[in-house]
């Protein structure tokens, strides 16, 4: 399906500020030292927030790789030896894992690799979509299997949308556990107060192509 890419571009082009993934506030402050950077294309909203659901539920992946390709712009000065997407989460029904087209969309503009298998569910969990603020936070670093093969690595983190962070902090801490090193966390958009429900997007099967 085709998309507009002067819409696109249009919805990236006010992206929030850096942003720590521990606490979600500015990141450069103090009580971020040692923390890790997140960067996202847009707002959860709007355009925004239409093209993120038509990626993960209307089959259209050429879309993901564009997303990505913006989405490269915001951290052109982090150093990094590889990009690891979030995986699908175990029994998934979704043909494809629309961060990992986010993440090749990056690489494109940035000439690393995609560990696009390093990163797996360790335990078996429902998906994020629909889970309330608690649930989201409930993530550990446990939830998560890293390959060996990221020993050492600065690691760009990728994942869609940012919500409380659970998500984006459990998965900083498995890599470190692993010996990685996390050098920031690239998404396409960031929810905040009175942006769109946890819930949109629908799960009915036709949208899971």
């Amino acid at each position: 399906m085709p998309f507009c890419e002067e819409c696109l571009n249009d919805a990236a082009s006010q992206p929030p500020p850096p942003f720590c993934a521990e606490c979600g506030g500015p990141y450069g402050r103090p009580c971020c030292y040692g923390g890790v950077p997140c960067y996202a294309a847009a707002f959860h909203e709007g355009a925004a927030r239409d093209f993120i659901l038509a990626l993960k539920y209307r089959n259209m992946r050429a879309l993901g790789l564009a997303m990505g390709a913006r989405m490269s712009k915001l951290a052109e000065g982090i150093e990094a030896d590889c990009i690891v997407p979030l995986p699908l989460h175990k029994g998934s029904r979704r043909a494809y894992n629309q961060t990992e087209l986010l993440a090749r969309g990056i690489a494109s503009r940035r000439g690393l690799d995609v560990e696009a298998r390093a990163m797996s569910w360790a335990e078996r969990r429902a998906p994020q979509s629909g889970r309330n603020a608690a649930e989201r936070a409930g993530v550990s670093g446990a939830s998560f299997r890293v390959s060996e093969r990221l020993r050492g690595k600065r690691v760009i983190l990728v994942d869609d949308v940012y919500t409380t962070g659970g998500t984006a902090r459990a998965a900083i801490a498995a890599l470190r556990k692993a010996g990685a090193v996390p050098a920031a966390v690239m998404l396409w958009s960031r929810r905040t107060r009175g942006s769109a429900e946890a819930s949109d997007g629908p799960e009915e099967p036709q949208y899971l192509l």
